[in-house]
């Protein structure tokens, strides 16, 4: 394979359920001149034959197989196979819009200083039932205003385009970070340059159990040990786990509602009642599922704003 602009990175572990679309989306991009580096971290079901499958169909698609380490290792040892000058991060479980690749080249095209872009996502259900969009800021400061009070969020990882060159210089991921990489790397790659998002929904990131991050005692540990090492070096003063992680819901039926609750706040009515009913046949004695099924089948757009505030949005 001839060296291409970008190289597209995708580590997996057994993603049989959504491999396919997720690698037809990259594939499907109107920017046509990348690699697809996709990172098999030990998976024990069909994924590595997915992945074989479209291997032979286009040339662009190269798979790495490894014993599984864990998401660190997996994008270092794709970041070593990869020949970009431009990294792109994706998950197997997304979906990239067509338009993605091509916006963010020329993105970095005509901002040199940057060194990485995320994009607007828009939240979807496990079926890819549309929920909300997340839009994180746009501009550097209000970015670090962000990452420097621990929110990793500040640039939705799976969206984020890199310059190769910026993360050679950081050192690339360290295992140290394997639970919270993604901050740990955008607070390294600011020392270096600027981060920025675009205003536009490039990723459809889908929501399902096995994606949510749990809460996590060394996570949480070092997510405020990486965000105050920096906040010293900004002359800020040191933080405390201030998050609200321990407020997750514990249960399907929760994590239906809770996405329900999502969908009513992004305007998305049919996926907010849809949820709300699976809610509600998973937890059909809850008292908390029988009112979400009622505030969405009863409530209208404009009532949206008034949704609970316990509703959350990761990341």
């Amino acid at each position: 394979m001839s060296k291409s602009p970008v190289t597209v990175l995708l580590p997996v572990h057994n993603a049989q359920r959504y491999l396919r679309a997720a690698v037809g989306s990259v594939l499907r991009q109107t920017f046509r001149d990348f690699e697809l580096i996709v990172v098999d971290d030990g998976s024990t079901d069909a994924s590595a034959g997915i992945l074989q499958a479209f291997a032979r169909q286009d040339r662009r698609v190269r798979v790495i197989t490894r014993t599984q380490s864990g998401i660190v290792g997996a994008l270092n040892d794709g970041l070593k196979a990869g020949g970009g000058d431009l990294v792109v991060r994706m998950d197997a479980d997304d979906i990239a819009e067509p338009g993605r690749l091509a916006a963010q080249v020329q993105f970095m095209a005509t901002h040199p200083r940057c060194v990485a872009v995320g994009t607007d996502v828009l939240f979807t259900d496990p079926e890819g039932g549309p929920l909300i969009r997340r839009n994180p800021a746009t501009a550097h400061e209000r970015i670090m205003d962000q990452l420097l009070v621990g929110n990793g969020g500040a640039l939705i990882h799976p969206s984020v385009m890199f310059r190769r060159e910026a993360m050679e210089r950081v050192g690339q991921y360290r295992e140290r970070y394997q639970w919270i990489e993604d901050l740990d790397i955008y607070l390294r790659l600011s020392e270096v340059g600027e981060l920025a998002n675009l205003a536009e929904v490039h990723l459809r990131y889908r929501q399902h159990l096995k994606s949510i991050n749990r809460t996590h005692a060394k996570r949480e540990d070092l997510r405020w040990e990486i965000t105050n090492l920096h906040r010293g070096r900004h002359g800020l003063v040191s933080i405390g786990n201030e998050n609200d992680e321990a407020t997750l819901p514990s249960s399907r039926a929760g994590w239906r509602r809770h996405w329900a609750y999502d969908a009513a706040r992004g305007g998305q009515w049919l996926s907010a009642r849809k949820n709300a009913c699976r809610a509600l046949l998973l937890g059909p004695f809850d008292r908390e599922n029988w009112r979400c099924l009622r505030y969405v089948i009863g409530a209208s757009p404009r009532s949206a704003e008034r949704v609970r505030s316990t509703a959350l949005t990761f990341p």
